[in-house]
């Protein structure tokens, strides 16, 4: 067993991932940086996962593994990893993506000369179920391939006023790869982690937002893998209820939107802040939610039941992040 206490701790939470686990594990075991831990909570998986996983335990000290005997919901999993760390830095990992060898040698490097920020990212691009690297055109990027065609970094991400920093998330790209960038542990540790909710990690990212500065490494060392069983294919409501918040565990139903717009109130009332920077913060969330283009989107899928649409369309109407896209899923507001 690993001793000492790493600076970076990479979070991997699970439920039947055996087809790519080995493959994103692998990813971080070639890592040329060397000074971390892989933390695995595995959420009640019913495949191999859970022998491929204690198999690399066996093998590398540097490798702890957990598991829930019921499935807490994906939240419940991924804010489970931060009280199991132990480095100075956190990154979630999920079971299916891949980080290139040198992406940790590479940010790390970030956190350690800027106290001001929070957290920081590579480049970011997506690969299929083969592992090929998609481009816009293909068919399974569904119009958004790379950080670059999103307007990533976000609008304001070096903003000295958090407000700015917080609007770039809300009102910007809602593909938020960043959630799997690398964070101050220190900074996690005193935001509301992620709301038991589709959408969850736009909150997280808007707290983080609110509480520091990001960072973009220039270099793609990180891909997103996008097939059949990834959250983002779901195609309705209550595929996506499920995946956050199982039956088994849930105790009443709740609405996405109301849980989602309570989250971001949440997070401007958590953050220490000027009044005037709480006031302005209040009122990016009132600016986001009067998108009114997305209610109809809402109402097909929550009142009429119908599939949530997929696709990716330019948001001209942003002048500070004008080649930002929209999600490749219908944004749950």
């Amino acid at each position: 067993m690993f001793s000492g206490k790493p600076c970076v701790t990479i979070g991997l939470p699970i439920y039947n991932g055996e087809t790519y686990v080995r493959e994103a594990i692998d990813s971080i075991l070639n890592q040329t940086f060397a000074d971390f831990e892989l933390v695995i909570s595995d959420n009640a998986s019913t495949d191999q996962s859970e022998a491929i996983c204690r198999d690399y335990v066996r093998r590398d000290p540097r490798i702890r593994y957990d598991r829930l005997e019921v499935n807490q919901g994906a939240c419940a999993n991924f804010n489970r990893l931060i009280g199991m760390a132990r480095g100075k830095y956190f990154k979630w990992q999920a079971a299916d993506d891949i980080c290139l060898p040198t992406y940790l040698e590479k940010v790390v490097p970030i956190l350690e000369s800027e106290p001001q920020v929070a957290w920081c990212h590579s480049q970011f691009g997506k690969i299929d179920q083969h592992g090929n690297i998609l481009s816009a055109e293909d068919h399974a990027a569904e119009g958004l391939a790379h950080s670059d065609q999103c307007g990533f970094p976000r609008a304001g991400f070096d903003s000295a006023s958090p407000h700015r920093r917080f609007r770039g998330v809300l009102i910007g790209t809602t593909w938020c790869g960043d959630a799997y960038g690398l964070f101050r542990q220190s900074v996690l540790l005193q935001t509301n982690l992620l709301p038991a909710c589709y959408g969850a990690e736009k909150v997280l990212i808007g707290e983080v937002a609110l509480r520091g500065e990001y960072r973009e490494y220039p270099e793609t060392l990180f891909y997103q893998r996008v097939h059949a069983m990834t959250a983002s294919s779901m195609t309705s409501r209550e595929q996506q209820l499920e995946y956050v918040l199982p039956a088994e565990v849930r105790k009443k139903r709740s609405s996405a939107r109301l849980q989602l717009l309570k989250g971001h109130f949440g997070s401007v009332r958590n953050v220490p802040m000027s009044t005037w920077e709480k006031l302005r913060s209040y009122g990016v969330v009132m600016e986001y939610l009067c998108q009114f283009s997305k209610w109809t989107d809402i109402f097909r899928t929550t009142v009429l039941r119908k599939p949530i649409r997929r696709s990716g369309v330019v948001d001209s109407k942003n002048k500070q992040n004008s080649k930002s896209l929209a999600t490749s899923t219908e944004s749950t507001l």
